[in-house]
Formats: C-alpha cells, sequence, structure tokens
C-alpha cells in the first residue's frame, strides 16, 4: 500500500482528473462555509465574542484557499472568471453547477470581506446590516457546501456519483468539521476576556452537541449513500466494492468510520457528561478536531477517487440507472 500526492494509492492507467486538489478545495470549502455559518448563528443570537470573530476569519480564510486549490486545478486563473461568462454570448449565464461554484465561494468571500471591514467601518456596524450579512452567510453557507455534490452529478461518466444523497452527506459532515473548530476555539480562544462563565460552558457545550448531532447525520448519510450507490446503476458496484472490500477498504474502514466517525463520536457522548472546561475536555477536543480533520478530507477524497476507479462503458453494456440523480 502506498500514497501518491495526498491521496490513496491510484493504479497504473487509471488516471484521476479531479484528484487530491480537487479533495482538498471541496474540505476547505465545506469548513470554511460551516465555520462561518456557525460564527454568524451565534453573533446573529448575540453570542459572540473573539472566539465567532476568528471563527469568521478563519472560516474565510479556508474559503480563500479551497478558491485557490481549485485555480490551481484548473490550471489557468483567468479559467475561473470564463466558468461564469462563457455562456453569455449565447445567453446561457452560469447555467451550469461549475458556474454557480465560482458565485456561490466568490458570495462567500465578499460577505467574509464585508464582515472583515464590518470590525473597522462604523457605517457597517449597524445591528440591521449585521443581521442582514449573518443570514446571507448562513445561506449562502449551505449553498457552497452542497453544490460540488450537484457538480459531481452533472460530470457524465461517472456513476458512482449519480446519488440523490451525496448533498445530505457533504452538509452533515461539513457541519461537523465546522462545530470541531468552533469547539476548539471555543474550548481555547474562548468568548472575550472576563466574559461570563457559565455563558462560556453554554457556548462549548452547545457547539458539542452540534458536533454530535451532524456525525451522526453523516454516519446515517453514508449508509444512505453506500445503499443509494448499491441500488443505483449496475456499474457502481465495481467502485463500490473497492470502496468497502478492496482498494480503499483501509482509507474507508480506517479513516472515514473510525478515526472520522466513530472516535469523535465516543469522546463527544463522553464529552457531554465532562465540564466543558475541565481537564477531560482540554484532551477531548483538540483529538476531536484532529480526527475530523483527518476523517473529513479522506472522506472527501476517497469520493473524488473511487469514482476514478472504474471508467463506465455504459454505451457497451446493457444498463440503467435505478435511481439516478433525482435533481434531473
Amino acid at each position: 500500500m502506498s500514497w501518491s500526492g495526498w491521496g490513496p494509492y491510484m493504479p497504473p492507467g487509471f488516471e484521476t482528473i479531479w484528484g487530491w486538489r480537487v479533495a482538498a478545495a471541496v474540505f476547505l470549502t465545506a469548513l470554511g462555509a460551516m465555520t462561518m455559518l456557525l460564527s454568524a448563528f451565534y453573533e446573529a443570537r448575540r453570542i459572540r465574542g473573539i472566539a465567532t470573530r476568528y471563527g469568521m476569519i478563519a472560516g474565510w480564510v479556508f474559503i480563500i484557499a479551497a478558491l485557490a486549490f481549485f485555480v490551481i486545478d484548473l490550471g489557468v486563473p483567468s479559467r475561473a472568471g470564463n466558468i461564469i461568462f462563457i455562456g453569455w454570448p449565447n445567453g446561457r449565464l452560469a447555467e451550469s453547477w461549475m458556474a454557480w461554484g465560482v458565485m456561490f465561494l466568490g458570495g462567500m468571500f465578499l460577505w467574509g470581506l464585508i464582515y472583515l471591514g464590518s470590525t473597522f467601518i462604523k457605517a457597517l456596524q449597524k445591528p440591521i446590516l449585521l443581521n442582514i450579512l449573518y443570514y446571507l452567510i448562513m445561506i449562502n453557507a449551505v449553498l457552497a457546501t452542497v453544490y460540488t455534490a450537484y457538480l459531481f452529478a452533472a460530470a457524465g461518466g461517472k456513476s458512482f456519483w449519480w446519488n440523490g444523497s451525496l448533498p445530505l452527506l457533504w452538509l452533515s459532515s461539513g457541519l461537523g468539521y465546522g462545530a470541531a473548530f468552533m469547539l476548539l476555539l471555543g474550548r481555547f480562544v474562548k468568548l472575550e476576556r472576563g466574559s461570563d462563565i457559565a455563558k462560556l460552558r453554554h457556548f462549548i457545550h452547545e457547539l458539542g452537541w452540534i458536533d454530535l448531532l451532524a456525525v451522526i447525520f453523516e454516519a446515517f448519510a453514508w449508509a444512505l449513500f453506500l445503499s443509494v450507490a448499491y441500488a443505483n446503476h449496475v456499474e457502481t458496484r465495481i467502485p463500490l466494492t473497492h470502496l468497502l472490500f478492496q482498494t480503499y477498504a483501509p482509507y474507508f474502514w480506517g479513516f472515514v468510520v473510525t478515526l472520522g466517525i466513530a472516535i469523535p463520536l465516543l469522546l463527544e457522548i463522553a464529552f457531554m457528561r465532562r465540564d466543558p472546561l475541565g481537564k477531560f475536555a482540554a484532551f477531548a477536543v483538540p483529538v476531536i478536531f484532529l480526527a475530523v480533520m483527518i476523517g473529513g478530507y479522506t472522506l472527501r477524497y476517497i469520493v473524488v477517487a473511487t469514482a476514478y476507479y472504474y471508467s463506465p462503458f455504459t454505451p457497451l453494456v446493457n444498463a440503467a440507472s435505478q435511481w439516478g440523480p433525482w435533481w434531473s
């Protein structure tokens, strides 16, 4: 077993057009968008301070990094702009999921920039303007997180991605990334200097619940994704076998299921019964964060790479989709 780039081994002759760079971009998009969503969620509830401010700025930086990986994968920076406007001469503006993706990520970049500006410009600090900004961030964050699920389904020839549950898997796992990161900030950066300890405990405890529920829903989403993949198309069963039992099985069962789901789930359950500011939390929170981050990137990578392991040859096979994309 060996590694190639930032992902599992890809056998010779199987070209991965979308590889670790796209996986990193998709992972950073989910991490950045959900971190910004949770920061906006708490600031809209007047639970704000150093943790939520750092969370918003960090999420914005993650979005910039995601954009950078997408541009690197495209090879030429100007292609990102062309993706949006390529259909303009024929009256088809932003008709592809790649175009929508550029706009969703561009929106997250813009809202983050405005938030950053609000810390210096008094005119942007009006409560009504900030509330509008928070809700725009939360809506845009969901769209930015799930759009790649539709993008994968639109990339024809990969029956492994013809799965209507992929947006749920993307959203639930992404929420887990954002909650784990905010939990780390809440435990070690706190809300604000001299803030009420009871308020801080409630903040960390609530984030723990959000992360716990996100991990549970991620496990459910995986079960749904695998069930739909098996029933979806006869050709999907070949990459599915490599995911569950052969080439990618160690990464799926080891990194995604054990490290990314089981360990955070057990630690979160124990965390719920302990003092959020105690010694156990000081140990558990960093472990939860690292486990969720490593499992999260591996999740994105194997969903990308497994689809390329076996290239469908539908024109040569009398096979029809049993449960194709419900958005088609």
